[in-house]
């Protein structure tokens, strides 16, 4: 049981992608697999594809299925799918349940780092103390902090980055939580020259901040530019954001839901982790399970030849701990 905490990726179906459902599982659009160990533990794993919903969806379609394992009598409101209506299709040719192209995976490892909330608050106070940015969030700080870090040891040549991150229109389109579907967005920083100067953490959160707001003036529903993304990037089997010409590094957080938590009876977990992403320069956001520390836990894909020198990051490590 203590080598699987330490290595959640044993628990997962083998042959799959966090991302999306390979062909092997025959159009499964779900597989959920259940782990016994001699010591009586358990673990469940879940993949989702994102033909049928996004982080949001997973969270909530776990969470009520735990509340009914507790108490089968209870009784839940039944999961609200999106119509088509209200996200329109995206004009591409190829249909979203059609059979589509795996984008090409790359070689990359993941790291985990934990940034505790004594840690995320001295972030806080070196973004508040030389920004405009009164208010930082835990999302807004840590993203920032990963992203400089990474965009300073690239090992790439393209000497420029952007940092791209994904934002939940639930609310915006006044949706219950427990819709199902990609009810989400994307945002992206301005392009930045890989140089000091341009990667102040104070700037960083000041950009990340506006360029969130700005979400605001956009009709994001109509837009549908996450579901773009993604479907081009099934569409022509090349990564997303390829055509920027720069380093895209690309936060998820899920944050605001809370998977260590989730209780199928059995207490809340030991540990909700992430498995190992195919795709490098992909970072997701998650609690730390500790009730009393709001810390972070950041799950940190890179290339072999990145990670060697980002987990080196002095800036980096002066908040955060790696595991």
């Amino acid at each position: 049981m203590d080598e699987v905490i330490h290595n959640p990726d044993l628990t997962f179906p083998q042959g799959l992608s966090w991302g999306y459902l390979s062909s092997s599982t025959s159009g499964a659009l779900i597989v959920v697999q259940l782990s016994h160990f001699e010591c009586g533990g358990i673990a469940l794993s879940l993949c989702m594809s994102h033909k049928v919903g996004d982080a949001c969806s997973a969270y909530y379609f776990l969470r009520d299925w735990a509340r009914l394992t507790r108490d089968p009598k209870l009784t839940l409101s039944p999961p609200y799918f999106v119509q088509d209506s209200l996200m329109p299709s995206v004009p591409f040719d190829v249909p979203l349940f059609s059979p589509v192209i795996e984008p090409k995976k790359e070689r990359c490892i993941q790291k985990r780092f934990v940034f505790s909330e004594s840690k995320i608050n001295a972030l806080k106070a070196l973004v508040v103390a030389e920004s405009c940015v009164q208010n930082p969030t835990r999302n807004e700080v840590v993203s920032a902090l990963l992203y400089k870090c990474a965009a300073s040891s690239s090992t790439t040549n393209l000497g420029r980055s952007q940092l791209v991150q994904t934002s939940n229109l639930r609310s915006q389109a006044s949706l219950p939580p427990t819709s199902i579907g990609n009810i989400a967005t994307i945002f992206s920083t301005p392009i930045y020259e890989n140089y000091e100067h341009d990667l102040k953490l104070p700037k960083l959160v000041t950009d990340i901040r506006k360029s969130k707001h700005d979400l605001s003036t956009r009709n994001n529903l109509q837009e549908n530019e996450y579901i773009r993304v993604m479907l081009e990037a099934y569409r022509t089997g090349k990564l997303p954001f390829h055509q920027r010409n720069c380093d895209v590094y690309t936060i998820t957080s899920i944050l605001a839901f809370e998977f260590e938590k989730i209780d199928f009876g059995f207490g809340k977990p030991t540990r909700a982790s992430q498995e190992s992403g195919s795709f490098s320069n992909l970072f997701i956001l998650m609690n730390t399970p500790d009730d009393h520390d709001r810390g972070v836990e950041a799950f940190v894909n890179l290339n072999e030849q990145h990670m060697s020198v980002f987990k080196n990051d002095k800036d980096l490590l002066q908040f955060a701990t790696p595991f």
